[in-house]
């Protein structure tokens, strides 16, 4: 890892022994440990190069090593886990994806004397394959002695935000859904009698959306929750592809949007769970929709990419910008407004977390956006277990131990 290239902040480091020293002319300064400690929510003390030197018991106990000695000289990204951190040019704060963190926002405000409060999303891996902690940043500069210093203060607003975007996105879907549901059965009234087979279908179609967007939130509260079951079964790709153009082509936001299916890999059989799976590739369906002008097509496409693995394929003629690039697959991240950006977080969970595949994306002038989903042919529930309890009772069964 370089030490001079950097995409946004400052990559130079101080030696361990010069962190050694530092942390060693602070603690002789009691009340910089009391204080630290008066804070009820993690905190740390910052060198002008963004490295830790002092922290509180909270902050140590909620990084994932947990342990103080271990702390001295990160920053604070590598110490919480970003996901992004090992792919900076030299460390934390030098990144692209750096350019938009509150935490580093934050940091460099306060290394220039002003006292500032940011919100970041930080991006973390964890044993389930990752995840989104969202905090509220608190940066104060202080002088110690001529050294100039950062108290960083974190207060983990996660809850706090999945609750306001979970609620927001379902309140506003359902009611849009519902509108629908009602200019239908007001067109009823009006309508000759020969034009209402017709419409009694849309009727049909508008009504499966409106339970479609209930059973949605209900499985993404599930899945955030650990408490979603998967419930594997054989299907087909017809069916699938199908099944998810039965399910948006009468959502509002496909009006005077063209929807294409195209299945190359027609009649294959295969096991997953097919709600979830229809689950996800229709959020990504939804996502190409809000992002489609009129008169543009979103389409769906099944191909088989080996023996073994299925790709599903969502694209949209539109192009990302590089900050929407940049923050994809983050909890409420949207250029759609506040709490519009739960829809590529919800599929990258169920796909990743609950049914064993992967999912990326490219977006670029030439061929617009495309999401891929890639989908074992074979559910293994040995890959997929959502917690240690069931990695135990799969592996007992697996090898005819008993529980």
């Amino acid at each position: 890892m370089s030490s001079t290239e950097t995409h946004f902040a400052s990559p130079q480091t101080k030696s361990e022994s010069e962190l050694e020293m530092q942390r060693e002319r602070l603690m002789a300064l009691p009340h910089l440990s009391h204080l630290l400690e008066a804070f009820p929510t993690p905190a740390v003390i910052l060198n002008d190069t963004r490295q830790i030197v002092l922290h509180n018991n909270a902050f140590a106990a909620a990084m994932p090593s947990g342990d103080y000695d271990l702390l001295l000289g990160l920053r604070v990204g590598q110490a919480i886990g970003c996901s992004y951190e090992k792919d900076t040019p030299s460390g934390c704060g030098t990144g692209k994806h750096c350019r938009m963190c509150g935490a580093v926002l934050a940091m460099l405000e306060a290394g220039k004397g002003t006292r500032s409060v940011q919100e970041c999303r930080i991006s973390v891996e964890d044993h389930l394959g990752g995840g989104a902690l969202d905090f509220r940043v608190l940066g104060v500069p202080i002088d110690v002695n001529g050294e100039e210093l950062t108290i960083l203060s974190l207060v983990d607003i996660s809850d706090e935000k999945r609750r306001r975007v979970l609620e927001r996105i379902f309140f506003h879907d359902l009611l849009n859904t519902a509108s629908g549901l009602q200019n239908l059965t007001d067109l009823l009234r009006i309508v000759p009698s020969e034009e209402r087979d017709e419409l009694l279908e849309d009727l049909q179609g508008v009504s499966g959306q409106l339970i479609n967007e209930i059973e949605t939130q209900r499985d993404l509260l599930a899945a955030e929750g650990e408490e979603l079951r998967v419930v594997p079964r054989r299907t087909t790709t017809d069916d699938m592809v199908s099944h998810v153009h039965a399910l948006y082509r009468f959502h509002h936001l496909a009006q005077d949007r063209h929807f294409k299916t195209i299945n190359k890999a027609a009649g294959v059989e295969f096991t997953t769970d097919p709600t979830l799976l229809a689950r996800a590739v229709g959020n990504l369906v939804k996502n190409a929709f809000e992002a489609s002008q009129r008169g543009q097509t979103v389409t769906i496409t099944c191909e088989r990419e080996d023996e073994d693995t299925l790709c599903f394929l969502v694209h949209n003629e539109t192009v990302m910008s590089e900050t929407v690039r940049l923050h994809m697959f983050e909890r409420s991240f949207s250029t759609k407004g506040p709490g519009r950006g739960i829809g590529t977080y919800s599929a990258r969970l169920l796909i990743e977390r609950f049914l064993g595949g992967s999912i990326m994306f490219t977006s670029m002038e030439e061929t617009g956006t495309c999401f891929t989903v890639r989908i074992p042919r074979e559910y293994n529930p040995a890959e997929t277990a959502t917690n240690d309890e069931e990695r135990d009772e799969i592996g007992n069964r697996n090898s005819g131990g008993t529980a």
